[in-house]
C-alpha cells in the first residue's frame, strides 16, 4: 500500500508504543509484540483509508467527494420513501419508488466510473432536490385535514407531473450510459491503432528477417 512518509513513521511509533506500553503492562514479550504489530496494523490502515479518501480521482474530485454525494442523493431519495409511506395511493407510492430506483441506479454507476461526477452532482442539484421538495408537499397536502379548497386541482397536477419527472430521470441516466459508450468506443479505437501498428512492425521485421536470410545464403 501507498503511504506518505509522515504516516508510515507515526504507525511505526504507534507500534512501538503499543509495544512499550504492553512490556511495561503485561510483562510478556509475546503479548507485547503482537499487541505492537496489531497496534502498528491499525494506524496503517486508518492512514491508509484516510489517503485513499483524500486522492483526486477525477476533474479535482476526490475519492471523499463522490462518497458525500452518493450519501447525500441516498438521503433524498431516503426522505421520499419516507414520505410516501404516510399516503394510501398506492400509484403515486408506486412511481415515486420508481424514481427513487432511477436515482439510485445512477448512483451505482458512478461508483463504477468516478468520471460521471458532474453529471451526478448536477442531477442532485437540479433534478433529484427539486423532486424531493414536491414529494414532501404533496405529502404534506395531501395528509392535511380538513383539506383545503383547492388542493384537489394541485394534488392532481402533481400526480400527472410524475410522469414527466421521470422522463427527465431516465434521460439524466442516459447521459451517463453515453459516456460509458463513448468510453468504451475510445478503448476499442485505442486497441484496434495498437494491433495495427504491432501488425505493421511485425511484417516490417518478418521481412527484415527473410532478406537477411537470403542474404546470407
Amino acid at each position: 500500500m501507498k503511504l506518505s512518509a509522515s504516516s508510515r513513521i507515526i504507525s511505526i511509533m504507534s507500534g512501538a508504543a503499543v509495544f512499550a506500553i504492553f512490556l511495561f503492562l503485561v510483562r510478556d514479550l509475546t503479548l507485547a509484540l503482537i499487541a505492537g504489530v496489531l497496534g502498528w496494523l491499525i494506524v496503517i490502515l486508518f492512514f491508509s483509508k484516510k489517503e485513499r479518501d483524500n486522492s483526486v480521482i477525477v476533474d479535482g474530485m476526490t475519492r471523499s467527494d463522490i462518497n458525500e454525494t452518493i450519501k447525500k442523493g441516498l438521503k433524498l431519495t431516503g426522505g421520499m420513501r419516507q414520505a410516501v409511506k404516510k399516503l394510501s395511493q398506492l400509484e403515486v407510492i408506486k412511481e415515486v419508488e420508481d424514481l427513487c430506483r432511477i436515482a439510485e441506479s445512477m448512483f451505482d454507476l458512478l461508483k463504477k466510473d468516478p468520471k460521471d461526477i458532474r453529471v451526478v452532482k448536477q442531477f442532485i442539484t437540479y433534478y433529484l432536490e427539486p423532486t424531493h421538495k414536491i414529494i414532501v408537499k404533496y405529502v404534506e397536502l395531501a395528509t392535511t385535514r380538513p383539506m383545503p379548497v383547492d388542493a384537489v386541482e394541485t394534488l392532481e397536477r402533481t400526480e400527472k407531473s410524475l410522469k414527466n419527472i421521470r422522463a427527465t430521470f431516465l434521460q439524466q441516466k442516459e447521459k451517463m450510459l453515453a459516456n460509458d459508450v463513448l468510453d468504451l468506443d475510445t478503448e476499442i479505437k485505442v486497441f484496434e491503432t495498437l494491433a495495427n501498428n504491432y501488425s505493421t512492425t511485425s511484417t516490417k521485421n518478418d521481412k527484415n528477417s527473410l532478406n537477411q536470410t537470403r542474404n546470407s545464403i
